[in-house]
């Protein structure tokens, strides 16, 4: 009896473990408004796996798309 429980406990052990693995190397995907150390006026948006958010907040890129750049609009201040 003592063996059916170690060999239950093992296979259920494994069954928790590998679920905890299948579900932190799946493919999802963030965007992040990517702000290049160095060369802020370089941001733009990249799509980036879901373990790699935390890093990239660390050095200070922004959740969701990167502020709208209206450099193609005319100046309206210049008119």
């Amino acid at each position: 009896m003592k063996k059916v429980l170690l060999l239950l406990g093992l296979v259920i052990s494994a069954l928790i473990f590998f679920s905890f693995i299948s579900k932190s190397s799946n493919n999802e995907k963030v965007v992040i408004c990517h702000i290049p150390p160095g060369n802020p006026e370089n941001a733009h948006e990249i799509e980036v796996s879901v373990n790699t958010v935390e890093a990239h907040l660390a050095h200070g890129d922004n959740l969701g798309d990167c502020p709208c750049d209206n450099s193609d609009e005319p100046d309206l201040e210049s008119r």
